[in-house]
């Protein structure tokens, strides 16, 4: 675990686009394509400096495996997304548990986050980790589709 570089943005893409066609599969052919294009992914970086928390897991290789964002100010967990090919082997956890450490290092007492209600991965790794539902929805549009996410919130 280390924080994120300007040099990781786009590996930090790469683990997202490959993430989200395994795991988003109901938004359909949405997932097929780059959602965001390389200049995001710098923003990304830029905008997760301290005291904002983004920290990559790297694999053997120095590969980026997976990563974590999070918003220190009000203590959302913004971003959590690992690289299939790591799935299963704690990466996921020890990413959240790093966020955690860091957000409670900055004064956070609680953390929230939303994810769609049908990411039934992603709703089992936060049931495990202590998050839960605490009945808000949001409901937006992304490019044409509707997108419900729930709000899950745990004591740091």
């Amino acid at each position: 675990m280390r924080a994120a570089t300007a040099e990781d943005a786009q590996a930090i893409g790469a683990v997202f686009d490959a993430a989200v066609r395994e795991g988003w599969r109901y938004l359909g052919k949405l997932v097929d394509e780059p959602m965001f294009s390389p200049e995001d992914w710098d923003q990304l970086v830029a905008d997760h400096a301290p005291p904002n928390v983004l920290l990559v897991a790297a694999d053997a290789a120095g590969r980026v495996a997976g990563y974590v964002a999070a918003h220190t100010d009000d203590g959302e967990l913004f971003l959590l997304f690992v690289n299939p090919e790591s799935a299963g082997r704690g990466v996921g956890r020890g990413l959240l548990d790093a966020a955690h450490d860091a957000m409670r290092a900055e004064g956070c007492a609680d953390a929230f986050l939303f994810t769609h209600e049908l990411n039934e991965r992603a709703l089992k790794v936060y049931d495990r980790a202590g998050y839960r539902p605490d009945g808000t929805v949001r409901e937006s549009d992304f490019r044409g589709i509707a997108i419900r996410e729930l709000r899950l919130v745990k004591q740091l």
